[in-house]
């Protein structure tokens, strides 16, 4: 997850070089509108915040994990939740990529659930 969301974070002036410059050049304060249909310059900031909050994330979970030997699966079952739902909506994102950390995850809870039993 921590990969995944530096990834993201890295890939971003690499995919949206154009987008950050145009939010550059627009005085970064209300530079990115939100309207009936958010443009490119929105995407870009949303994915700079996925790539965050996966960070975050992840850092939350190695923590979690370090102090109490196991992950809880309630946030692996919402992964593969949102995967799912972005997964419809959207077919060709990388939406799908979230039912893949949120099995892992909730693998990871209950094989440590049943190693502490």
């Amino acid at each position: 997850m921590l990969l995944i969301g530096l990834g993201d974070i890295l890939f971003v002036p690499v995919l949206f070089s154009q987008q950050l410059a145009d939010i550059g050049s627009g005085g970064v304060l209300g530079a990115v509108m939100f309207d009936e249909r958010a443009g490119p310059k929105a995407a870009a900031l949303w994915f700079a915040s996925k790539g965050a909050l996966l960070v975050a994330l992840g850092q939350f979970a190695r923590t979690h994990q370090r102090q109490t030997g196991r992950l809880p699966a309630a946030p692996g079952w919402l992964l593969i939740t949102l995967g799912a739902i972005g997964g419809i909506l959207a077919p060709i994102s990388g939406s799908w990529v979230y039912i893949a950390l949120g099995a892992l995850w909730v693998s990871d809870s209950r094989t440590a659930a049943s190693r502490s039993d």
